[in-house]
């Protein structure tokens, strides 16, 4: 299992925290998952599903949720290029 990053919010609170699977898949496992358990967890996270288990809801964090607010609209200067042209 590659590890993945994750969003992941106790059940019950408002409050979500970014983590990875690594921190989660040793916290499940301390909680009582199998290995079987763990890797369908793992299959569904990639899957783009939400999962809850364990008083856990997570959710895999796409590129484009961890580039909001970092990357900009491009504002490029467009010009009319038609007159340049000759023929």
């Amino acid at each position: 299992m590659k590890n993945i990053p994750l969003r992941v919010n106790i059940e019950g609170q408002t409050s979500k925290v970014n983590t990875d699977w690594l921190a989660i898949m040793a916290t499940l496992k301390k909680r009582g998952l199998e290995q079987d358990e763990l890797a369908s967890v793992y299959f569904d996270l990639n899957a783009g599903m939400r999962v809850t288990t364990r008083g856990l809801s997570l959710a895999k964090i796409t590129v484009t949720e961890n580039l909001e607010g970092i990357i900009k609209e491009s504002s490029a200067l467009k010009t009319d290029f038609s007159s340049v042209v000759s023929d």
